[in-house]
This record gives C-alpha cells, structure tokens and sequence, in this order.
C-alpha cells in the first residue's frame, strides 16, 4: 500500500513556480523540495525531470472568464462593469505574465503552452464581446462597439500588468485603470436618456 501525499500537486507546483520565479530558471530541485517538505526522489517521481517541472510550474493557468468577466448577462451599470473588469483582467494578466515569459524564454518550451495562453486570451476577448453585446442590445452603449471596445479593454489590461511587472518603466495603480475605463465609458456610451 502506497502512503498519501503529503503535499498536492497544485501545491507543490505553487512551491516551486514561488521559487523558480525568485531564483529563475536555475533554482535547485533541492532548494525546492525542501521547501516543499518533501524528497527530491518525490519530485522526481512526480515530474520526471527538473525542466518538466519548471515548465508546468511556470505554465500560465487558463483564464476564468466568469471570475474576470462576472455574469453574463452582466448585472452592473456599463461605466462599473468597464471598471471592474478592467481591474480584473489587468490584475490576472499582472500574474500570467512574468510566468509567461520565464516559458518562452525557456529553450525546451513546447508550442502547446503558448498555444493554451493565446486560446485563453481569444477566449477572454471573445467572452467580453459578448458581454458588451448584451449593452449594445439594451441600447446602454454605441452599437457595433462591442468587438472593438473588447479589444481595447485586453489592450489596456494587458499593458498595465507588464508596466506593473516591472518590464517597462513606470508605476501605475489601479486607479489608473478606473480612469482609463471611465474614458473608454465616454467613448462609447450613449448620451443620457431625458
């Protein structure tokens, strides 16, 4: 009879994703199995090799486009649904990117991770279009916009995650991001109603 893990395998590729990121590529399977409470033989074990876990440690999750996007239809005004989902996204992608990045500089990255992350991002497009269809349909905002604000939401999420991860120079809060979907709200929103 086999004993239970004592750590999941969600949990230990939190371990070493943590470690991989503060130490980069070359961190030590030891360094983290001990972090991790467990053998390097159980790494092993699990993960065949020292790239194999670097490379689904470092794999960027799928987006959850319920939790990013919330409902749909959505249940918000406009001008608050453009902020929070603005927020949301630019936050996700602040965590996906570094992650991003350590695999597609890794010389034994497969084409399949990068082909999941830009199906995550097609996904997430594709999922606020729609949601900003439903406020077109309700004569909440400028018809035949959905698609292109959509576009234009990604755009601006995605740019704030790499100058929030460092990548470029300059600092931005989320309230900048508030800003930013109050302009596009403006753009795109239709006079008030007498």
């Amino acid at each position: 009879m086999t004993r239970p893990k004592t750590i999941s395998d969600e949990e230990l590729l939190a371990v070493a994703r943590r470690v991989f990121r503060e130490q980069g590529r070359t961190a030590s399977t030891r360094a983290i199995a001990r972090q991790a409470g467990i053998s390097e033989g159980i790494l092993y074990q699990r993960f065949g090799s020292k790239e194999d876990l670097f490379l689904a440690s470092m794999a960027p999750r799928a987006p959850d486009i319920r939790g990013l996007l919330g409902p749909e239809p959505p249940n918000e005004e406009v001008s608050t649904f453009l902020r929070n989902v603005l927020v949301r996204m630019a936050e996700h992608f602040g965590e996906v990117i570094p992650l991003a990045i350590q695999i597609i500089t890794h010389p034994a990255a497969p084409g399949p991770g990068r082909e999941r992350a830009q199906s995550g991002l097609a996904q997430l497009r594709k999922g606020l279009a729609a949601r900003l269809a439903w406020f077109e349909a309700q004569k909440l905002v400028r018809p035949s916009t959905a698609k292109r604000t959509a576009q234009l939401l990604v755009s601006l999420a995605h740019d704030w995650a790499i100058r929030h991860a460092g990548l470029y120079p300059g600092k931005q809060g989320t309230q900048d991001l508030e800003e930013m979907a109050d302009i596009v709200w403006k753009g795109i929103g239709l006079s008030p109603r007498p």
